[in-house]
């Protein structure tokens, strides 16, 4: 594949691919496994992920992650090297089950910069609750693997990232992960919010709440970031109240989002690969449906980009962050307005009930 670098400002931050939106976990706040009736399970083809490729060198990050496990596409390596050879950074999140001696090997070898671990408790008992079919021991294992090897081939590549999925069960176990974090030599911890819930089970479990702060939830993260400064460990949190956000953390005016099907949509909690989305928001159950703006095995990306109705939807977020500039943090006089602002600049309707879009 043969690549021509732009030389102008890159369009994209992020191009998110779904590589698989397969997995054999059944864990139980996954839409996957909630949805399994109608959930389209599927690899994407090579053939699909190099017509992406072409606009690689116009983004900074290219992460291989959407609903699945990306490791269990057989392309997945060959998608790495692809992607790699642009020059942008090149990441995936994965549940950690397939990561052998010889797929961190090659991973190493490939130069992956970024490689997320999904891991919902510190011991045992609590991530196998949660991650139904993962194996905690094993997962500790291979870790431990990645991190010797690591050091035997004299990286620090792949940064790994711990992400820990907050929720009324686990949240009590966060103060240890951190330890745990370290023990394995983990470069960064995130505990990140349930930030979709597809049925009643995952809005009850998820730690944050709509209505008031569970105190205790508060204090246990406050202790874990105690505990993290104390050991010297990365860590960041996801807040637990809700505020809306003048562009939410996936950034629709500067990443895009492709799902193993192909279908190009602003983030992946718009694009899940089945027809109809149930979302539930603040206790109210939604409906909707799938958005997208083409698919890439009829159009490019930029063309696809640049089409009328996805101008559009950017452009509500680009009048709603129009207010910041390059001001903040430091411009308080237009801080203080932007509770007004976003009252006359209302989010996209397809965003209104996403917690994404409220800071969580």
């Amino acid at each position: 594949m043969q690549f021509t670098k732009r030389v102008n400002k890159k369009t994209f931050n992020c191009i998110q691919i779904e590589a698989s939106s397969r997995c054999f976990l059944k864990c139980v706040m996954c839409p996957r496994v909630a949805l399994a009736d109608q959930w389209k399970s599927m690899d994407m083809p090579l053939e699909t992920f190099e017509k992406i490729s072409q606009h690689f060198y116009d983004t900074s990050l290219i992460y291989l992650s959407g609903w699945g496990e990306p490791l269990l596409n057989k392309e997945i390596f060959e998608m790495v090297k692809l992607a790699k050879d642009s020059g942008s950074a090149v990441g995936f999140t994965t549940n950690g089950m397939l990561l052998t001696s010889e797929t961190c090997k090659k991973l190493i070898e490939l130069d992956l910069d970024i490689l997320g671990i999904s891991i919902a408790g510190a011991t045992k008992k609590t991530h196998e609750e949660i991650r139904v079919g993962s194996n905690f021991d094993r997962l500790i294992k291979n870790i431990e693997i990645l991190k010797a090897l690591k050091v035997s081939y004299g990286t620090g590549k792949p940064k790994i990232m711990l992400f820990f999925l907050m929720t009324k069960q686990n949240i009590i176990e966060l103060p240890f992960m951190l330890m745990l974090a370290k023990e394995l030599g983990a470069d960064e911890l995130v505990a990140t919010n349930l930030s979709y819930a597809a049925t009643p089970l995952h809005d009850e479990i998820k730690a944050f709440s709509h209505k008031t702060v569970n105190k205790s939830i508060v204090e246990k993260i406050q202790e874990a970031e105690r505990k993290a400064k104390e050991h010297n460990v990365a860590f960041r949190s996801f807040p637990l109240v809700m505020r809306e956000a003048l562009v939410c953390e996936e950034n629709p005016l500067n990443n895009v989002y492709v799902s193993c099907d192909g279908y190009v949509s602003p983030c992946v909690y718009l694009n899940l690969p089945i027809e109809r989305i149930p979302r539930i928001f603040c206790g109210d159950n939604h409906t909707m449906q799938r958005k997208h703006f083409g698919n890439i095995n009829q159009n490019g990306l930029l063309e696809i980009w640049e089409k009328e109705d996805y101008q559009l939807f950017r452009e509500k977020y680009k009048s709603r962050s129009a207010l910041l500039g390059d001001a903040l943090p430091f411009d308080f006089d237009k801080l203080t307005k932007m509770d007004e602002w976003i009252e006359t600049n209302s989010l996209p309707r397809v965003c209104e009930n996403c917690y994404k879009a409220y800071g969580i």
